[in-house]
């Protein structure tokens, strides 16, 4: 016969463990999402979204509301992120439950899902990153493009001299070039306007403003899809359909240009050329190589040229930090030639500047959003399946509990026994299974054009129509790829004789 006393022990036992379970299950369910702005039934947020240069809205409201807050827009959550070490728990530590991308509606209608930088998580992606990896994965893979980096570095020099006013230009052409050869053994013309530069800059331009957070009805309110393109207000499909033309444009026309210097054996070796060389490659294969090749010129290109042309401003704003990069340069190089990748060890200012340039004028302020894959939790906050998170780069870089005067450009804060952290710690360039591919072609890109830049360039401000200087505003353009906004500065080269290495050095 059963111990009576026992059954009911453990009856009870159950009953208060069941109790206690579904209490801390009503519990967890009933978790509140970060604090935020409260916003309004139905439409959540969508009046408080700032129109353009949200990271500085949303680092205000992290003054009031912490490291971690939300908001809502038409019912879809937004986790924004203030604190790196938040970030770096979330997107690094738990990055298997954040490698996920939302879907961008207006980006999938134009086809840029099908780029390494919005695909969604999954094999595709994988494949990607697998496929680029094998060409820049690694510091020491880049060692073998050194000389066409160096090359395109002295090429600068000459395209910004060519016509000093045009420096951008100059610097989005060089940019494109290292990108463009390295991907598809491309040759960029130099007498006149690259068609595939000027596709490359109109492609990216528009990516940039499609996947700005906010910029699109149709990403909050994803019903829109089916909308009509003739119905009143879906001008958006119209213009879906004109970026689509130039996502599609990228990727197909310098694939062909491969292929038909396959067909008549002049192909010169590229990751195109390489890969599609190897036997039996599917169709598969081939669509993966194309999107995983449209997808180097933003994983090295619009970097490049964010962070050179800001070097142009800095150079332009504070003379005494030019100054200073050129006194090492001189020291350590001396008048006869011109830098190359053997003196970065020698260069230890050169960058710090380059850091410094990252730190100031973030080329990706807000980083585009990680999905939550499943249900989570931080700090008693809940972080619902299909959240978008998304860390505030700009506010990460400006906090002064972090960088010493963090609104002052100084690449000494990168110097000596305690320097603060490198940006590329503190997300720069992604996180976890989302982190760059190009990080190591960005890194080499940005350096080598700075390097050259400050040995072979002379940048002061430019004067107004009375003969006074003018200071150019340090600000940048909206989307999720940003630039210094236009401005002028006077370039000259820093002597004859320097004029002279130039045109031996690109002749």
């Amino acid at each position: 016969m059963p111990n009576l006393a026992a059954t009911v022990t453990d009856i009870a036992i159950v009953a208060l463990a069941l109790a206690v379970s579904g209490f801390l299950f009503c519990k967890r369910k009933r978790m509140p999402l970060p604090p935020g702005p409260k916003g309004y039934p139905l439409i959540g947020n969508l009046f408080d979204m700032p129109r353009s240069h949200s990271w500085t809205t949303f680092a205000n409201w992290g003054e009031k509301y912490g490291g971690i807050l939300s908001i809502k827009l038409l019912g879809q959550p937004f986790i924004i992120l203030n604190d790196p070490e938040i970030a770096m728990e979330l997107l690094e530590r738990r990055g298997n439950i954040y490698a996920d991308r939302p879907t961008f509606q207006m980006a999938h209608l134009c086809g840029w899902d099908r780029v390494l930088s919005s695909a969604r998580y999954g094999p595709r992606f994988k494949e990607y990153r697998k496929l680029i990896s094998k060409v820049i994965g690694t510091r020491g893979s880049m060692e073998k493009f050194y000389p066409m980096e160096d090359h395109q570095g002295n090429m600068l020099l000459k395209r910004v001299l060519e016509d000093p006013s045009a420096f951008e230009s100059a610097t989005r052409k060089t940019a494109a070039a290292m990108v463009l050869h390295l991907t598809y053994g491309y040759q960029i013309k130099e007498d006149t306007n690259d068609p595939f530069v000027d596709l490359a800059d109109k492609a990216m331009a528009e990516f940039s403003e499609v996947m700005r957070p906010g910029a699109f009805l149709i990403d909050v309110l994803p019903i829109l899809r089916y909308v009509p393109s003739w119905f009143p207000g879906a001008n958006f499909k119209h213009i879906a359909e004109r970026y689509g033309n130039s996502c599609d444009d990228l990727a197909e026309i310098p694939l062909a240009y491969v292929r038909e210097q396959m067909a008549s054996g002049h192909a010169p070796s590229s990751y195109v050329a390489d890969l599609l060389t190897q036997p039996d490659v599917s169709e598969q294969k081939k669509f993966d190589i194309k999107w995983s090749a449209a997808s180097f010129y933003s994983a090295g290109s619009d970097t490049t040229v964010s962070i050179v042309t800001a070097y142009f401003l800095a150079a332009a704003k504070f003379p005494h930090i030019q100054a200073k990069a050129q006194a090492e340069m001189d020291n350590v190089i001396g008048p006869s030639r011109l830098p190359t990748f053997d003196d970065r060890a020698a260069l230890p200012y050169i960058d710090a500047l380059c850091k410094e340039l990252c730190r100031w004028l973030p080329i990706v302020p807000l980083a585009a959003p990680h999905r939550a894959m499943k249900d989570d939790v931080y700090g008693g906050y809940a972080i619902p399946k299909d959240a978008f998170v998304m860390p505030n780069i700009w506010k990460f870089f400006h906090d002064p509990t972090i960088y010493a005067d963090p609104f002052v450009f100084d690449p000494d804060r990168f110097m000596g026994p305690k320097p603060e952290p490198d940006p590329a710690d503190m997300g720069l360039f992604g996180y976890g299974r989302r982190v760059c591919p190009g990080i190591h072609l960005a890194d080499v890109s940005i350096w080598i054009s700075v390097a050259k830049a400050v040995a072979g360039l002379s940048i002061s401000r430019a004067l107004d129509e009375h003969g006074n200087a003018i200071d150019p505003v340090a600000d940048v353009t909206d989307g999720i790829v940003s630039r210094p906004v236009p401005f002028r500065c006077d370039v000259k080269p820093r002597s004859e004789r320097m004029l002279q290495l130039i045109r031996e050095a690109t002749a």
